[in-house]
């Protein structure tokens, strides 16, 4: 387990993807939050509610997925049928944008805690949900989101100095939580 020092940082990062052990972590966390009465907004992959293409890849995508507001409980489905033939990423840039749009409204309307599932290549082209994890930060608001492997590199540029890698573990989200919480709140 981290030290104390280190769990104070605002960012808490664990690495993973849609789908992963760090995503499903993530979204119970967010949850338990939420149950706790804590002001929880962001966007989590529900449990047993996305696909994605076994080898990863987009070549013939069968990515199929949908994000969880946690704020309203809207379901927002980001991949689109792009037909039989494509070989593109079927990612649905401006439902993502959406999400973004409903989170970055969250914020401004009170917030305790940003949950967010994802910073990847969408984020790390600045898009995405590039826009939250700004908006979060300029707010002084603790942020837990799951970075995929392959945006590690601008994630350590973007967060340097606010984050902390955590392991994929509820417990290790927990004592974070409990920092940034003051011990104001108790874990569930």
């Amino acid at each position: 387990m981290p030290a104390d020092s280190v769990l104070s940082a605002p960012i808490a990062a664990l690495r993973g993807g849609p789908g992963s052990a760090a995503a499903q972590v993530l979204a119970a966390f967010a949850l338990r939050r939420k149950a706790d009465g804590v002001a929880v907004v962001g966007v989590i992959v529900p449990s047993g509610a996305a696909t994605y293409a076994a080898d990863g890849g987009h070549k013939n995508c069968e990515c199929k997925g949908v994000l969880l507001d946690l704020s309203t409980g809207e379901t927002i489905g980001i991949h689109q049928d792009l037909g039989p033939g494509s070989e593109a990423c079927n990612l649905d840039s401006s439902a993502l944008a959406r999400a973004c749009g409903g989170v970055e409204r969250a914020i401004a309307a009170g917030a305790e805690l940003v949950v967010l599932d994802r910073f990847g290549g969408q984020e790390a082209a600045r898009g995405g949900l590039m826009a939250v994890f700004q908006a979060a930060v300029a707010a002084g608001l603790p942020v837990a989101c799951v970075v995929a492997p392959k945006a590690e590199a601008v994630w350590e540029k973007f967060a340097e100095g606010l984050s902390v890698w955590l392991p994929a573990e509820a417990e290790a989200l927990e004592a974070w939580w409990q920092c940034q919480a003051g011990g104001k709140r108790r874990a569930a």
